[in-house]
């Protein structure tokens, strides 16, 4: 009986995750060098996924990986600070150990600045990172990165 009410319970929690997750984060990032090498200063914008609502944080970190070496670089995650008057704009410093392709893996928590809605989601950018200008955006399930339209 114990049993059969346990599991009653599991497949009642399965079938309400989706209302309890709330929205979904997309991120759009821009990253300028910043003089000092492998030292950039990158610009997120967060936005919920359906709504498209900014997504005002209590907290967004930034943790870079280089996917084409997995675990060779452990860096720390960067927390990233509200742009003033600019809901859902983010800015974040990122020191980096070498050139190339990086997996920015974006975590936020916080609620859409329209309805409230909660968004607590992690959004991984890939993003190549050399000399000049670097973009990068991704929808949270929709595959690479892609850079913004400008």
């Amino acid at each position: 009986m114990a049993a059969r009410a346990t599991f009653a319970a599991l497949a009642l929690a399965c079938l309400a995750w989706p209302a309890l997750a709330g929205e979904r984060a997309a991120a759009k990032v821009a990253c300028e060098p910043t003089g000092k090498a492998l030292v950039w200063s990158c610009a997120i914008a967060v936005t919920a996924r359906k709504s498209a609502e900014p997504v005002v944080a209590d907290s967004l970190s930034v943790k870079a990986d280089m996917p084409g070496m997995p675990m060779a670089h452990n860096l720390p995650p960067a927390s990233a600070m509200p742009v003033d008057d600019m809901p859902g704009h983010y800015k974040a410093t990122l020191e980096l150990e070498m050139h190339g392709e990086w997996a920015l893996a974006i975590e936020v928590d916080g609620k859409t600045a329209g309805a409230g809605a909660r968004v607590r989601d992690k959004v991984i950018v890939k993003q190549e990172f050399g000399s000049g200008r670097m973009h990068g955006g991704h929808k949270h399930g929709s595959g690479h990165g892609a850079a913004p339209k400008q």
